[in-house]
């Protein structure tokens, strides 16, 4: 379920539909919530998920307004502010006539699938953009294999330490595989593994809002 990813034409396109938190501020709502990990830590700081520009290029492109609240110098000016964007993030989610999640091996998103479970609750149509599926691979661990392996780390921390780290891991693969289970029947959540059947699920369902 490796999804390639293939932005050709997408990756430079401007941003020109982003909705930000001084905009919903101002009374302004975004048709699309994209959201998903935050918490993508590279050498240089925060890094946003490697399908969310070309995601917001794309949903540009197609004249359709979303608000992202992977909030970042490169897309908006500045850092995340918990006090401005918490509350328009929530907003945002609650008001937006669709929502897209990706999902992705690096980071836990336990709050994101906590946020997905949340809307087939309330009966909010939603898209999962499941990356590579279930596995998860945390940045400086890597996979369950790769840890299981690693007898140098577990050396070095220790064997309660280490336990510790691959339940983590196992983890993670586990949430994503039950959150899909649990969800199966849930006709407002959408599963898809890649941008293109991703591009058609957003596609068809907005359509579908705009003819009512």
């Amino acid at each position: 379920m490796n999804d390639t990813l293939d932005t050709t034409g997408y990756s430079q396109l401007p941003q020109k539909m982003l909705i930000t938190s001084e905009m919903m501020a101002g009374g302004v709502k975004p048709l699309l919530f994209i959201g998903g990990a935050c918490n993508i830590q590279g050498p240089k700081g925060a890094e946003r998920n490697p399908g969310r520009d070309p995601l917001a290029a794309w949903l540009s492109s197609k004249g359709w307004s979303y608000f992202d609240p992977q909030i970042h110098p490169s897309t908006h000016g500045r850092e995340y502010v918990w006090g401005i964007d918490g509350p328009q993030e929530k907003r945002a989610r609650a008001l937006a006539k669709l929502r897209v999640y990706e999902i992705i091996p690096m980071t836990i998103e336990a709050v994101t699938m906590l946020e997905i479970m949340d809307d087939a609750r309330l009966g909010r149509t939603s898209i999962v953009w499941l990356r590579q599926g279930n596995i998860f691979e945390p940045i400086g661990l890597g996979g369950r294999d790769e840890l299981l392996n690693n007898t140098e780390l577990r050396q070095k921390v220790g064997d309660m330490v280490y336990s510790h780290l691959l339940a983590y891991v196992n983890a993670g693969r586990q949430v994503r595989s039950e959150m899909q289970l649990m969800l199966t029947d849930c006709q407002n959540i959408v599963f898809v593994s890649s941008f293109e059947e991703l591009k058609n699920a957003v596609t068809h369902l907005m359509r579908l809002y705009e003819g009512r």
